[in-house]
């Protein structure tokens, strides 16, 4: 996962651990310590697929168009474009690779993952 698929990840996180209240592009920013100029590009590009909706005015801002339930990360994550290079071995595995992420992908909410953020924030290992 490149920074700007990990940036969109965690800022729609951020963004359905608050549905169904809109948060700011700045507060997303805050929260999730990404570039604000980026986040607000990232988010508009977010919107135009249709998985946002944009609200202005004083109590604006940004949130989810569905429950966060109905959003899996296949809609949101999308996947890399096939390699080319390599032999049958190579493209085999590739291949499988590519299916495995897709199911992961598709069977995976929004949800989930800010469930998964929730406990593991909550149960910090804290050895050393």
């Amino acid at each position: 996962m490149n920074t700007t698929e990990a940036y969109r990840l965690d800022a729609l996180l951020e963004i359905a651990a608050a549905y169904p209240e809109p948060l700011t592009a700045a507060e997303v920013a805050r929260r999730r310590r990404i570039p604000a100029p980026f986040l607000g590009r990232l988010l508009a590009a977010i919107a135009r697929t249709g998985i946002l909706a944009t609200t202005r005015g004083p109590r604006g801002g940004v949130r989810l168009a569905r429950r966060p339930e109905l959003v899996t990360l296949a809609e949101v994550a999308p996947l890399p474009p096939a390699r080319r290079a390599g032999g049958a071995a190579v493209a085999w595995l590739d291949a499988a690779l590519a299916d495995a992420r897709r199911a992961v992908l598709e069977r995976t909410t929004l949800a989930d993952l800010v469930a998964i953020e929730r406990r593991r924030s909550t149960h910090e290992d804290w050895n050393i």
